[in-house]
């Protein structure tokens, strides 16, 4: 009935709350760790593939007209570039991850996501730039088919090079028609639907304090209760030094097992497909990412699940130690026997 006893506290309290700690204390590793994100969107490959066909795609839909009639993402592509590049784009990416901590450390009261274009469309409305982009545009647009316009009906810029116009007669078209163009490209691409404001709720106190210290609130808190849990389902379970110590080892090697499990399932298929489900849902400006930069991103995550698996790894291993070092330390303790006097009068 004892053994019974300890089992049900071991089960309802110490494993789950012993996991729930583990599991914070690895997350508490890299979750308010500024350079872990600067590491996971700072693979310029991503904003390659965004100039690739995350900008081109959002451009075009800027304007009612169909997928068939839109400007060739690549030509387009072409022509940004000489506007911006994937490092321009990175060093946004990287100062949207300041402005989140900024927030966060307390320095501003709120953040917002967004991708700034202004610097982009002051360049576009210079000469040089306008007329740069223009033909590159131009340059890279394929000749019209015989039942193609040269701009589609509802878009303002040339989508095919018709067949009496040279590159630089159609560059000057595109040129001229760049400034009422520019007119609907807003100064930012929202990434968020409203700005987080946690001043409001924390009057003030910077949000690494609050997140910190619930954080090591939440880990004391549970390493308090699984603890007191652990020594009383073992002193209720055993009758000796030898098989209290056994089973506080067990019952911590479970947890620890666990936790080491998880950091091992980082990796998984199933993970994977989890986070791909969350990227399909994510939105530039409004659209889904491309298949490519959600294969991209994928692969800048996996390394990043590598940190976190790390995180769980090494505390799964610390408590499984100590779990295995109470056990080899139980199994090698004498049992311990009742003096010879107390046996005669049970047996009395």
């Amino acid at each position: 009935m004892r053994k019974l006893l300890a089992l049900f506290l071991a089960a309802v309290i110490v494993f789950p709350m012993m996991l729930a700690a583990l599991s914070l204390v690895s997350v508490s590793q890299w979750a308010l760790d500024r350079k872990f994100y600067e590491q996971l969107l700072g693979d310029v490959r991503l904003y390659e593939v965004m100039l690739n066909e995350d900008m081109p795609n959002y451009i075009n839909n800027r304007r009612p007209v169909a997928e068939a009639d839109m400007i060739p993402a690549g030509a387009l592509s072409n022509a940004l570039r000489t506007v911006v590049s994937a490092e321009d784009l990175r060093a946004q990416s990287l100062r949207m991850v300041d402005e989140v901590f900024d927030a966060v450390e307390g320095r501003t009261d709120g953040f917002e996501l967004y991708l700034d274009t202004t610097q982009i469309k002051q360049t576009l409305q210079t000469p040089a730039g306008a007329q740069k982009f223009a033909q590159a545009l131009a340059s890279s647009l394929p000749a019209c088919t015989s039942n193609q316009t040269p701009v589609a009906s509802g878009g303002m810029l040339m989508r095919c090079l018709p067949s009496n116009q040279s590159a630089d007669e159609a560059a000057t078209s595109i040129a001229a028609a760049l400034p009422t163009f520019l007119d609907g490209v807003p100064d930012r691409i929202n990434l968020q639907r409203e700005r987080y404001d946690w001043a409001r709720w924390t009057r003030g106190t910077p949000m690494t304090f609050v997140m910190a210290n619930s954080l090591s609130v939440a880990i004391v808190i549970m390493f308090v209760i699984a603890g007191v849990a652990w020594l009383i389902a073992a002193l209720i379970a055993g009758d000796s030094t030898r098989e209290r110590l056994l089973w506080l080892g067990w019952m911590l090697i479970v947890p620890a097992a666990l936790t080491l499990l998880i950091g091992v399932s980082m990796n998984a298929p199933m993970t994977t497909g989890w986070i791909r489900f969350g990227l399909n849902e994510a939105r530039f400006g409004g659209m889904e990412y491309s298949s490519a930069f959600r294969d991209v991103l994928l692969g800048s995550i996996g390394q990043a699940l590598q940190t976190i698996a790390n995180g769980f790894l090494a505390a799964g291993a610390a408590a499984g130690a100590i779990g295995l070092g109470l056990v080899v330390w139980g199994f090698y303790t004498p049992n311990e026997r009742r003096p010879l006097v107390t046996q005669s009068v049970a047996k009395q």
